[in-house]
This record gives C-alpha cells, sequence and structure tokens, in this order.
C-alpha cells in the first residue's frame, strides 16, 4: 500500500496525547488499531466460501487443473501480449 501521507489537526492532536502514552499503552493501541484495520480489510464471505470450495476441490482430486503457460496464451490472446 503506498499513500502519501500528510498531516491533519486530528492526527496532530492525537500524535500529541499519543506522545503521553507509556510505552506499553503504545503497544496497546498499536495493536488495537491494528486489528481495526485488518477487520476493515477482511475478506467478503462470498469470497472465503469460493476460495474453500476450490480448495476442497483441489484435496478431492475434482478439480480442472489448467498448466499457467496455457492461461497466459490464452490472456495474451485475449486482451494482447504482456509487457
Amino acid at each position: 500500500m503506498s499513500a502519501t501521507l500528510t498531516s491533519t489537526p486530528v492526527i496532530d492532536a492525537l500524535m500529541a496525547a499519543i506522545s503521553c502514552l507509556s510505552t506499553e499503552e503504545k503497544e496497546v493501541l498499536v495493536e488495537r488499531v491494528r486489528g481495526q484495520m485488518g477487520q476493515e480489510e477482511e475478506i467478503p464471505q462470498w469470497q472465503m466460501d469460493i476460495v474453500e470450495e476450490r480448495l476442497r476441490s483441489l484435496e478431492n482430486g475434482t478439480a480442472e487443473l489448467i498448466p499457467m503457460e496455457d492461461v497466459f496464451a490464452e490472456l495474451d490472446a485475449k486482451w494482447g501480449a504482456r509487457s
């Protein structure tokens, strides 16, 4: 994830408040923020259902495997050569 980081009055105020915290409190805060960010980026259940279904088909041998070279050839034919 590459984003330009900018300061805002809210961020400045938060940083001032964080500077008053102990190291242990800062660690707890970091973990809670990471947890919240992880929740925002969770994979939707419908996508997980598809992944699980495909894994089951691989495990039970019913998956139709396509060689990578064939996939690339089909994509190149459809959208043009890869750069």
